[in-house]
């Protein structure tokens, strides 16, 4: 049994009702998500397979995908949520606390964490339309048309994997505490769970944001930090692939 089967088990246990409308909700984020995320775009026509991702295609000028930007944010959001959701089930609580029920608990916890990607998806949607406007991204396809741009990206992801605020956050965000409030906890959770793969997620500028397969790669990387019982050599094996990534990506 796997730690994300453990924790749906013991969610499952503890909340039914709420814990399987979670795992449908975020079963929705992935449908929506391979749908195009309400963008009208064959997310298949916007993913590349190969490494590193195609970075000769032209800037294109004006709104990304020609869709306002709180569809965009939408978009974000969910597909945060889908991306984050498998790592965060191994955590999430189980029991209720105090005169709290398990649901309440849970439901708190979760409307918490989930607000905190919000706030996420509202700034990357910012960055977004800012690179388009700077011809660094591609207005439809949605990924980086600049080499050094990609190169940058990754190597600040790669070094920020060895860095002691990436290995307090990623900790922090393993060990949820239960003498808080659902909101606190949730809250908490979130922000660590932000702070340890903000410079990951940014990848998503690099190979696409729609890029399927770039989005299972960094949702595997992600949730792979958040459940293996020693993290570290994972996180240092990930940092050094960026590195070297991004020296490829010069080089290419």
């Amino acid at each position: 049994m796997t730690p994300i089967d453990l924790g749906v088990r013991q969610m499952l246990r503890g909340a039914p009702m709420a814990g399987s409308g979670l795992i449908l909700l975020t079963l929705a984020c992935w449908a929506f998500f391979f749908a195009g995320a309400g963008t009208g775009m064959d997310i298949w026509r916007m993913s590349v397979p190969g490494f590193p991702p195609a970075t000769n295609h032209g800037a294109m000028m004006g709104s990304p995908v020609s869709v306002s930007a709180m569809s965009m944010t939408f978009m974000w959001w969910t597909m945060m949520l889908a991306m984050m959701m498998p790592g965060a089930f191994r955590h999430l609580p189980s029991q209720g606390t105090g005169t709290l029920s398990a649901t309440a608990n849970l439901l708190g916890f979760w409307i918490s964490y989930a607000g905190i990607w919000l706030g996420f998806s509202v700034l990357a949607t910012a960055i977004q339309y800012l690179l388009v406007d700077a011809s660094l991204l591609h207005g439809m396809k949605m990924w980086s048309t600049n080499s050094w741009f990609s190169s940058t990206l990754l190597a600040l992801a790669g070094l920020y994997q060895f860095t002691g605020l990436k290995a307090r956050s990623l900790a922090t965000c393993q060990a949820v505490p239960s003498d808080r409030s659902p909101v606190q906890n949730g809250t908490a959770y979130g922000l660590n769970c932000l702070i340890s793969s903000f410079p990951l997620m940014l990848l998503l500028f690099v190979g696409g944001v729609m890029n399927i397969y770039w989005v299972a790669l960094l949702t595997a990387v992600v949730a792979l930090e958040k459940i293996l019982p020693n993290p570290k050599p994972f996180s240092i094996a990930t940092g050094v692939a960026c590195l070297c990534a991004a020296v490829a990506v010069l080089i290419n």
